[in-house]
């Protein structure tokens, strides 16, 4: 398994993009990997729960694998993506953040690390 250091050298170009406000790591599990606090707790329980639901819906309907969720909010935008095998990626950006710019360098981020694990 990664260490939490591999999982923040990944996250690094993401939490440097304009309009990012954080990036987190988190376990199937919903247990957040790295910095734990009561925000990263309740944020990682909610989005795999979350995120579970959404997958069970593609799946219901026949449409195919879930490949990542965008939540839209008046503060911003929450984009989740499975990152490995093990664990999913959260992002909160601000409202005027670049979300394909985001997306593109998300997508990079998470291939570059599994590419590093195998």
């Amino acid at each position: 398994m990664k260490t939490n250091t591999s999982f923040e050298e990944a996250l690094t170009s993401i939490n440097r993009i304009n309009g990012v406000k954080d990036a987190i790591v988190a376990g199937l599990d919903g247990i957040p990997v790295g910095k734990i606090d009561k925000n990263t707790s309740i944020l990682s329980a909610s989005t795999v729960a979350a995120l579970g639901a959404v997958r069970e819906m593609t799946r219901s309907i026949d449409y195919g694998n879930l490949e990542q969720l965008i939540i839209e909010t008046d503060f911003g935008k929450i984009i989740i993506e499975e990152f490995g095998k093990e664990h999913i990626v959260i992002v909160l950006t601000e409202s005027n953040a670049n979300i394909g710019m985001i997306r593109v360098i998300l997508k990079r981020s998470v291939k570059e690390f599994i590419d590093k694990a195998n």
